[in-house]
């Protein structure tokens, strides 16, 4: 009876230390994501530099996780890094295979690029995949402050502090009222002017609201608007008066040159006219070139003074005659 009673328990601590270990299989396999029933593909890739990667972080590729990193070893030529992947990828020839901060507080993944869908396919895959160094936030900002660092201790930060000290002597200088900007900030007097020409300005704005003065008449006064659309409307039928050839000048202005030529045989002769008589040819020409001419003219207008003179003085003579011969 103890024996069987024996056997029992031990046969119920056995089962019970199986269902324990095949618990923690189970577990351990959940947890890890790995599987014993799908076939994983292995692919090999080289990296200068792993970066902080380690066995078991994700593989991934357009966003989703494809894989593990199965193994990570240190070679003469190169970190290389095994990574098993449970989704296949298809490389082309633009790949490019990264490894990449999975956020700002640690941690890496691989990326897989496959490259882009204009490119021709990998065919066939090569065992060996070469991988590319990635951008390290850390050492990005490491080197930027020390960059500043460095740019600083060479004479920026003196440059600096000069560029503030002068500042600071102008700002001094302008609180004292130095210097035009200096009386523009603290003399009373260049506001009060301000204020004055301020007021003055809203003062004539008034007036030209109003129509008070020749500019605000031209501004408010209808009339002016309606003279002026009928001044257009005047120039705008001349023009067109003159486009068409009506009047004297639309006639000089037109396409035909009639007018115009007989203007110009006008003025030819009128200058061959001119011409003549500055030759002294014809009477006017005598008369405009030759001095005897005027000699004699002025001659006779004297002798025709003196007739004149004559006719007067002895015309009571003979009208008193006539009157007193004529009673008889």
């Amino acid at each position: 009876m103890k024996f069987k009673k024996q056997v029992f328990i031990e046969s119920a601590v056995g089962l019970f230390s199986f269902a324990v270990i095949a618990a923690l299989f189970m577990l351990t396999v959940v947890l890890s994501q790995d599987t014993m029933f799908r076939k994983e593909r292995p692919v090999e890739i080289v990296f200068d530099n792993a970066m902080g990667l380690r066995v078991g972080d994700a593989v991934s590729a357009r966003g989703v996780s494809v894989g593990k990193v199965k193994q990570i070893d240190l070679k003469r030529d190169g970190v290389h890094v095994l990574a098993l992947l449970k989704t296949p990828v298809h490389l082309r020839e633009d790949y490019r295979i990264e490894v990449l901060p999975t956020s700002v507080l640690g941690g890496r993944y691989l990326n897989i690029h496959e490259g882009s869908y204009d490119t021709r396919p990998m065919r066939p895959q090569p065992r060996v995949l070469k991988g590319h160094a990635s951008t390290d936030l850390i050492d990005s900002a490491t080197r930027t402050v020390e960059d500043i660092r460095l740019a600083l201790n060479d004479g920026i930060l003196e440059d600096f502090k000069a560029t503030m000290a002068q500042v600071r002597r102008i700002a001094t200088k302008l609180g004292e009222g130095e210097g035009t900007l200096g009386k523009l900030i603290a003399d009373d007097a260049v506001y009060r002017d301000v204020q004055e020409i301020a007021a003055n300005l809203r003062g004539t704005s008034e007036k030209l609201a109003r129509g008070e003065g020749t500019i605000g008449r031209l501004m408010n006064d209808d009339r002016l608007y309606d003279d002026a659309q009928a001044v257009a409307a005047n120039l705008r039928e001349i023009s067109d008066r003159l486009a068409k050839g009506e009047g004297t000048l639309g006639q000089l202005l037109a396409g035909d040159d009639q007018a115009y030529q007989d203007l110009a045989a006008t003025l030819a002769a009128f200058r061959e006219m001119s011409e003549s008589i500055a030759r002294g040819e014809g009477t006017l020409g005598r008369l405009v070139a030759d001095e005897e001419m005027y000699v004699e003219f002025q001659g006779l207008l004297r002798e025709g003074r003196a007739a004149l003179d004559d006719i007067r003085e002895t015309s009571p003579i003979t009208t008193f005659t006539s009157i007193f011969f004529g009673v008889f």
